[in-house]
């Protein structure tokens, strides 16, 4: 072998060597590393008795939106659902006023979308002459002469086109 061979295959020897031996006789590991424990303070700041688990917000009554209040699984009432219960429970000898009748239902909502946001609205789905149909229903008025006075106060856009109708006669066509 000739030097340089010889000094190459020192060098690599010598960086293999850096490992040290353990006191056990059969384990090497590298350099030992000396791990010194950080002294932490044990008095802390905080008034055990003061602890709360959740932050101090301002005191009152909550009011929950009828929209958040959940039905079977979890699911929130779907509007067609909120607006048929709201027409089965009208008194059926009270009036209400028929903003718009059509056999698209997005046709109505537009109307009703329209409307003065002054009562209660609802969309219904009726069947006549074996087709389906929808209304937009404006209000709930104990007498003919209170729903004519509110048809009066609707803006000339609505007023063309609507009517006045018995609550009895809209629940016995209501469908499904």
């Amino acid at each position: 072998m000739n030097r340089l061979q010889r000094l190459v295959l020192g060098l690599g020897a010598g960086a293999l060597c850096s490992c040290t031996v353990n006191d056990s006789p059969d384990y090497s590991q590298y350099a030992s590393y000396n791990y010194s424990e950080l002294q932490y303070s044990q008095t802390y700041d905080v008034n055990p008795d003061n602890y709360s688990q959740y932050p101090i917000t301002g005191s009152g009554m909550v009011t929950v939106p009828e929209s958040y209040h959940v039905g079977a699984y979890h699911s929130p009432t779907r509007a067609k659902d909120r607006d048929r219960n709201w027409v089965s429970n009208q008194n059926p000898q009270g009036y209400t006023i028929e903003i718009a009748s059509d056999q698209k239902a997005s046709n109505v909502a537009g109307k009703l979308y329209k409307a003065p946001k002054n009562d209660r609205m609802a969309e219904i789905k009726y069947h006549q002459n074996g087709s389906t149909y929808y209304k937009g229903l404006y209000g709930s008025y104990n007498s003919y002469e209170e729903a004519q006075k509110a048809l009066n106060a609707l803006p000339d856009d609505l007023k063309q086109g609507a009517g006045i109708k018995n609550w009895g006669s809209v629940q016995s066509n209501m469908a499904d």
